[in-house]
């Protein structure tokens, strides 16, 4: 199975999770398993909250103690931060396997590296650099926004972080460093291919830096499209606004009524708008924190409004 399918699965189950059908996640984990036995950190951490949502704590505790005797990992925040799990934090078994995973991030930060992922048409004339969400990895991520029409139309550039989230999963929490490994990958997706048009993009944590820095025009690119960007506060983007010329940035925005992070997203498209910032706001309804179903067909829209086509 290819990596779309994984996704397409993983947004069944989480679909699965928000509607509180536990009963029909474990014939998708069970399917996972036999296609993808390269995504078990993902695949055990399902089965664990699936457990423990059922209160079936003994059974979530082995599954990730197995993980941990088979060399997976999680972020001890992902641990201890999701709902799912909550029942188990009062457990000193628990508590172990946490505080292992901590041992483990603090020895794994310091043999990260920030590599460039490339994909598509090296002659095209319009160039995405698309920053990877929090918590997964550059080629997880790539998969969104490629088929068969946008590799032809487009070359793709995909920075991955060489900040240590969790077992093969970046973010960009720290700025110095993110902007360091940034600066380094678009000079090398330069050097690559031969566009003329260039957008920033991402996704989540990435879409909202894919904002912040096509603001500030810290590549000279054209302008961003974010997905689901995690808007959090406009305060930075009021700076941001205030301290940059934007005459040449426009933008295109895609997210649901459904993500948490939909009502800043919304303010800050009236933002944009108070400001002259051209921007298109694109809402699909009942969409979560989740890529659309139907995603690479709203690129090509989004990649024209960018360009002002």
């Amino acid at each position: 199975m290819s990596e779309a399918q994984f996704i397409a699965l993983q947004n069944e189950l989480f679909q699965l999770f928000q509607e509180g059908n536990i009963a029909r996640v474990y014939p998708l984990i069970e399917k996972a398993e036999q296609t993808f036995p390269n995504r078990l950190d993902k695949i055990i951490f399902w089965k664990a909250c699936a457990y423990a949502t059922e209160h079936k704590l003994t059974d979530a505790l082995t599954v990730l103690q197995e993980g941990l005797a088979k060399g997976i990992w999680w972020n001890p925040i992902l641990l201890t931060h999701d709902p799912d799990l909550k029942e188990l934090q009062a457990l000193d078994e628990f508590q172990t396997i946490v505080s292992r995973c901590k041992a483990i991030v603090e020895s794994t930060k310091q043999e990260a590296t920030s590599p460039l992922f490339t994909y598509g048409n090296v002659r095209a004339e319009i160039g995405l650099f698309s920053l990877h969400m929090r918590g997964t990895n550059a080629t997880d991520f790539a998969p969104y926004w490629l088929d068969e029409q946008t590799s032809q139309d487009y070359f793709f550039g995909f920075p991955q972080s060489s900040q240590v989230f969790g077992y093969n999963a970046f973010c960009w929490d720290d700025q110095e460093l993110m902007l360091e490994d940034l600066t380094r990958t678009y000079a090398e997706y330069k050097a690559k291919g031969n566009t003329t048009e260039d957008i920033l993009a991402g996704g989540s944590q990435g879409g909202k830096l894919a904002i912040e820095l096509s603001l500030k025009q810290t590549f000279q690119t054209k302008g961003f499209i974010a997905v689901i960007p995690a808007i959090q506060d406009l305060s930075g983007f009021e700076r941001i606004i205030a301290e940059n010329s934007r005459d040449t940035v426009r933008g295109v925005i895609i997210t649901g009524d459904q993500d948490p992070f939909y009502e800043k997203t919304v303010q800050l498209a009236e933002l944009f708008k108070q400001h002259g910032i051209p921007c298109k706001l694109i809402t699909i309804k009942g969409l979560g924190h989740f890529f659309p179903s139907d995603f690479t067909g709203l690129l090509s829209e989004a990649v024209d409004y960018v360009l002002d086509r």
